[in-house]
């Protein structure tokens, strides 16, 4: 166990100082777009030699993907949705539908898939999924989803409901077993899910559940988040007037919240499995003799191998270090820092990372005032485990040049390839999923990842959420498939492969439009693929399929003109040839025929609204096309938050129905409401537009008397008087330390000027304000 002054110093020493389109991608249906600045997807960016490609396209949202023995490549995706392709050129075959149970809300929904290692003699494939259900409820799911709608709801308070910032729709984390069955070109459940565990109680539609694997000692291994509030101080007193008593999770007075990583600790109440890691058999999910806590009456504990963590998305063990592996996790930070934490199971004590009493190397400045027993015991204590690497949010890393302003860590992989260079075989390779980017850890003598040699690998990745090592060892990694303006597309994902080509490395094809894609038959087209690039700088070839037949043989060059008769849609493609043996092909299609795409008209919302929390915002539009076909109008909402110069957005609304109304959300300033519409005619035609909104805002005033008294405003600790911007309706907790001290002088709280408890929450109000502790002198 390191002490945490050693590990601030060895970041510091490392510090210094959105997806990519895949190679013969169509090219986007005609449309109109205003789009605001946010983050834009930048092309990849590798070390000599290394090339990426798309292995699966299409891939709608996909969270999670394993590979079969014979190259099966089974894929979840978010909304509860299993299919399994026997090849990558294959069609899928669905394995199973769990929408209707799966709560696919923010960050909820199914992220962790793992076959059984005996597959296909042992046919099981386990699941870990946001269970839309209620712990100990028997009210039946969907509690609070709507089948078929591919974002669920959480009701907003106006409307009867908790609200998702708001109250929290609780759900849980559920572990199911699915018995397999072979049929053509795949496999299907065979039978309903056998569930093995249902815990990780969860309020906030955040921190859910994470990742799920089989170790190398042969266990089921799982992780989950505490299910805590991920913008205020959350102790598990958020959930009144909706929850009775306000603690949705029946948890102990001060105890609940972001604390239920600390259950282990606690006492009072059953142990449950929020924030932790569990290793538990792969037939009973009891947990295993080798578990540090294995001689506990509890069955959790007995199941837990770490715990104390916000919220650990993903994990990876260390190839090489046995039944008793070297297991090191990613888990997304909050205020301060995203960690990589590292453990090994056979300890006397599992392993406490300490969230969220600490945060990275430091305490954690939201809730180290607040002097709950739990935190203040364990820093009394020093018995948190400090992370084995952590990097800022807000900051970059030695060498790279990827977005800053926000960083969720995404995945964590060991290299496997025999084919890489020595220097990535058995490296630790890491990814953000905000930040785009992926890293590699050097390693020192031993093998073993070293903190301190850590560069970029993978600069502009494809919305990264998870990596893995493929059959043949190489490094591959899902993309969840989002546009340039952060919102998740129908079938954008798609699973991604790190190849390092020692010889000539295949072109990668591109084909755009010179003329529009629609018009009069006969329609006459400009298709150019000159864009086309080849790594090595090889003169490249062009052979066209301009009627669709599949021969490649119509027309030679990088640009040529066609001319389509007809009303049917013709998929024409360019393959490019480097005269090395490599190639790549590009593809879009063309509609004669068509008079062009819907025109739009916006009714609601207006582009000069400025909405505050809570506030309705009605969706409606009507769209007319040219050839009077039908047409259907959908809208997506996102947020976009900006701490710096570069936004990053989190999806509310994706592709809703038109009339649906949404509600202002509680988040950071500064942030916008990034709308986009979207008519679609029978022929796939499309236009978007695409505006921002802007919140209104109100200036806050936070001091204490006598002046220059540390605070903490929205788990944000400043040392003296302090101005800032919110959201108006948006909720700010409030946290005065009990006692301070200025100079020689001691005082003691002793009210807020708007008579609130010393730790409490202001809603913003619509104006300008100053509120002030009161401290009286001991």
């Amino acid at each position: 166990m390191l002490h945490r002054g050693l590990v601030l110093a060895l970041v510091s020493s490392v510090l210094a100082v959105l997806g990519v389109t895949a190679p013969g991608a169509a090219a986007p249906s005609a449309e109109r777009r205003a789009a605001p600045r946010v983050e834009r997807h930048a092309e990849p960016v590798l070390p000599d030699r290394f090339q990426e490609e798309v292995v699966l396209g299409g891939l709608d949202e996909p969270t999670a993907v394993d590979f079969g023995p014979d190259g099966e490549i089974f894929v979840a995706s978010k909304s509860g949705v299993v299919q399994v392709w026997a090849t990558p050129e294959a069609e899928p075959v669905e394995v199973v539908d769990l929408s209707t149970e799966t709560h696919n809300l923010y960050d909820r929904g199914m992220l962790g898939l793992a076959l059984d290692p005996g597959f296909p003699a042992r046919p099981y494939l386990y699941l870990l999924h946001a269970y839309d259900h209620i712990l100990g409820s028997d009210l039946p799911t969907p509690q609070w989803g709507v089948p078929g709608v591919p974002y669920d709801e959480c009701p907003d308070p106006e409307d009867g409901g908790p609200g998702a910032e708001d109250m929290g729709c609780l759900a849980s984390g559920r572990l199911v077993r699915l018995a397999l069955a072979e049929v053509p070109g795949g496999w299907r459940a065979a039978g309903e899910p056998e569930v093995m565990l249902e815990d990780w109680c969860m309020q906030y539609p955040s921190h859910a559940t994470g990742s799920l694997h089989v170790g190398p000692d042969g266990d089921l291994w799982a992780s989950g988040g505490e299910g805590a509030h991920y913008l205020e101080v959350d102790h598990g007193q958020l959930g009144a007037p909706f929850w009775p008593g306000g603690n949705a999770c029946d948890d102990p007075a001060r105890e609940g919240g972001s604390l239920r990583a600390q259950d282990v600790r606690a006492g009072g109440d059953p142990t449950g499995l929020s924030g932790t890691v569990v290793r538990i058999d792969l037939d009973t999910a009891e947990g295993v003799p080798g578990n540090p806590l294995a001689g506990r009456d509890s069955a959790n504990e007995r199941r837990i191998v770490a715990y104390g963590m916000r919220n650990p998305f993903r994990f990876a063990f260390r190839p090489g270090t046995g039944a008793d592996p070297e297991v090191y996790v990613g888990d997304v930070g909050q205020g301060g820092w995203e960690e990589i934490d590292r453990f090994r199971p056979g300890g006397r004590q599992p392993e406490n990372f300490g969230w969220p009493c600490y945060e990275g190397p430091d305490r954690n400045a939201g809730f180290d005032p607040l002097d709950l027993p739990l935190c203040e015991s364990l820093y009394k204590a020093r018995t948190a485990s400090e992370p084995f690497f952590a990097y800022p949010r807000t900051g970059a890393l030695a060498g790279e040049t990827c977005p800053t302003g926000s960083a969720s860590i995404s995945g964590l992989q060991f290299g496997a390839s025999r084919s890489y260079p020595a220097a990535y075989r058995g490296a630790l390779f890491f990814s953000d999923y905000s930040r785009q980017c992926v890293w590699v850890m050097g390693k020192k003598a031993d093998g073993s990842p070293d903190p301190r040699r850590v560069r970029p690998f993978l600069q502009g990745a494809a919305s990264p959420v998870d990596l893995l090592t493929g059959p043949e060892g190489d490094l591959y990694y899902l993309s969840l498939g989002v546009d340039e303006q952060g919102y998740p597309s129908a079938g954008a994902g798609s699973l991604r492969r790190i190849r390092y080509v020692a010889g000539n490395r295949a072109p990668v094809a591109r084909l755009v439009p010179r003329t529009p894609t629609w018009g009069p038959t006969p329609l006459e087209a400009v298709l150019d693929a000159s864009g086309s690039t080849d790594a090595e700088g090889d003169d490249l070839t062009y052979r066209w399929d301009l009627d669709g037949d599949g021969g490649f043989d119509d027309a030679q060059g990088p640009l040529v003109r066609t001319t389509v008769t007809g009303t049917d849609d013709v998929t024409v493609r360019v393959r490019v040839a480097d005269g090395g043996g490599g190639e790549d092909e590009a593809a879009l299609v063309l509609h004669p025929g068509d008079a062009g795409p819907p025109v739009v008209s916006i009714a609601s919302p207006a582009r000069d609204l400025r909405w505050s929390v809570g506030e309705a915002i009605d969706l409606s539009a009507t769209a007319v096309d040219p050839d009077g076909t039908d047409t259907t109008v959908t809208w997506s909402v996102a947020l976009a938050h900006c701490p710096n110069d570069t936004c990053h957005t989190h999806p509310l609304q994706t592709a809703v129905a038109d009339g649906t109304t949404v509600r202002g959300p509680d988040h950071e300033h500064p942030s916008y409401l990034l709308v986009s519409v979207t008519a679609t005619d029978a022929r796939g035609l499309s236009t978007t537009e695409s505006y921002r909104l802007e919140p209104r805002t109100v200036r806050l005033r936070f001091r204490t008397r006598p002046g220059g008294l540390p605070l903490s405003v929205a788990g944000v600790r400043h040392r003296r008087t302090w101005t800032g911007t919110f959201i108006v309706g948006s909720r700010i907790t409030l946290t005065a330390p009990r006692r301070q001290r200025r100079g020689r002088a001691a005082y003691a709280f002793a009210r807020w000027s708007d008579g609130g408890s010393r730790s409490h929450t202001l809603v913003a109000p619509g104006r300008t304000r100053t509120l002030t502790a009161v401290y009286r002198r001991r």
